[in-house]
């Protein structure tokens, strides 16, 4: 009971606060902005960066890119503020305010993929995680960049990149947690990392589906004059355009 009474309203507080601030879909607003049209009509109808950079232009993308990456990361300073001023009494505060702050970010993520404003059509989660990742642990972060960066030399595609480092996030923070820093809060943190890494691959099975057929297209941005790519970009039959409309098709 204790516990219900000391963390359960935190929670509530920045859980709520998170997911209204994760809703906020950049995708959307930016490219009626730039186009006119919804970005979840166009190309593979996800509202996220890469759909953005190959349907609209660079700048429109670029945009989306700072707002989805700034959410993640305010969501976070969001978490960790209300639990330290509603838990300052409770020992290890420190430790305790991480793991408010994952809590936050985790919802931030759900309003990201669900967003209220939205018809709850948001996009994959990938940006935005990265931003909850940075304002976490930036050790972390810089590792999981350099295993993207690697991934991407090698194939070319976000959405492999996107879903190695989904993979790898719960180890690396297991292991900066409990060897590194030696944090009392390493199993929660790694429970955290493993919700998120979970949602994110989830989030991409239409990729995986293609990616296992061979028909995952790279990431390539828009050029001035370049027709829009086609509603159904990998071929699929029309019977399984279902997931498409599902917001299904991209990777970040």
């Amino acid at each position: 009971m204790d516990l219900i009474t000391t963390f359960g309203l935190p929670i509530l507080i920045s859980a709520a606060i998170a997911y209204l601030l994760g809703s906020i879909s950049f995708a959307i607003p930016v490219t009626k902005l730039f186009t006119g049209k919804d970005i979840r009509t166009m190309g593979s109808q996800n509202a996220g960066f890469t759909n953005v950079l190959r349907c609209v232009s660079v700048p429109a993308a670029v945009i989306t890119f700072i707002g989805d990456f700034a959410k993640g990361i305010c969501s976070v300073f969001i978490g960790e503020m209300v639990f330290k001023l509603m838990c300052s009494g409770v020992s290890d505060i420190e430790h305790v305010a991480q793991v408010g702050a994952g809590v936050a970010g985790l919802f931030a993520l759900l309003g990201h993929l669900f967003p209220l404003y939205f018809g709850f059509k948001g996009g994959k989660g990938v940006l935005i995680s990265a931003g909850i990742i940075c304002a976490l642990d930036w050790p972390s972060f810089l590792a999981l960049v350099v295993i993207f960066l690697i991934a991407l030399s090698i194939t070319k595609t976000v959405s492999k990149c996107s879903l190695t480092v989904a993979v790898f996030y719960p180890i690396i923070t297991l292991l900066f947690n409990k060897f590194v820093y030696g944090s009392s809060a390493w199993l929660p943190m790694t429970i955290i990392a493993l919700c998120f890494s979970v949602v994110v691959i989830y989030m991409h099975r239409a990729n995986i589906r293609r990616i296992l057929n061979g028909t995952e297209p790279k990431t390539i941005a828009r050029k001035k004059n370049d027709p829009e790519p086609p509603l159904d970009p990998d071929g699929k039959p029309e019977e399984d355009k279902a997931d498409t409309v599902e917001g299904e098709n991209t990777e970040v």
